[in-house]
């Protein structure tokens, strides 16, 4: 499979290159202007770049007509429409966070949310310094998640920037005796690298 990877010298980006690699895939890494190994052809278009790549990306896919797997977070209202309107033409996934675990914390979360009537819900997100949004978009995500709920009307995120962490998401339920803290954390950067890949493997 042929595979165009933007931020490609990233932290999730280059490990996307390594996994391909090591899959046979034919890979084409661009970074910032860089462009390493260019394909003819291009089956899907992965990227860990940053919001101010999308309209390289969404060249990229129209000229080659084919499908979009972003792990992009921090896009404004306007560059959302963009890929909404990319979604159009080609199919695409994008997704704030691609681990396993996560995708199982949001079914868990959406299934006390909605049995959950009049308790309060807080999301405490800690990421590496340096790390440039925030809230992060998983714990967007997970709040929307919350708030789909009507008995929820708000949901507190806080957000921590410290070290290297790679990813921590808490959500706290509490009501008046008890609470219940679900956690998840982040360890290896492969987690959202081998997500990503799969899905791309997937709709390719």
């Amino acid at each position: 499979m042929n595979i165009a990877v933007f931020g490609a010298k990233g932290r999730v980006g280059s490990r996307v290159v390594a996994l391909a690699k090591s899959k046979n895939h034919n890979v084409m890494s661009i970074d910032k202007g860089w462009v390493e190994n260019h394909l003819d052809s291009i089956d899907v278009v992965v990227d860990f770049s940053l919001p101010s790549a999308l309209e390289d990306v969404v060249g990229l896919c129209l000229q080659h007509h084919c499908p979009l797997v972003s792990g992009v977070t921090g896009y404004n209202a306007q560059q959302l429409k963009v890929l909404e309107g990319l979604s159009k033409q080609v199919k695409v996934v994008h997704k704030s966070n691609f681990s396993i675990g996560i995708d199982m914390l949001k079914k868990i979360v959406s299934l006390l949310a909605d049995n959950l009537q009049n308790w309060d819900c807080t999301i405490v997100e800690t990421h590496r310094k340096g790390k440039k949004d925030a809230p992060s978009g998983t714990a967007v995500d997970l709040a929307t998640t919350v708030s789909q709920n009507k008995s929820f009307c708000t949901v507190d995120v806080h957000s921590i920037r410290s070290g290297d962490c790679l990813g921590r998401h808490e959500i706290i339920f509490g009501t008046s005796g008890e609470t219940i803290t679900l956690t998840h954390t982040a360890t290896s950067i492969d987690i959202f690298a081998k997500g990503a890949l799969l899905v791309a493997e997937s709709i390719a």
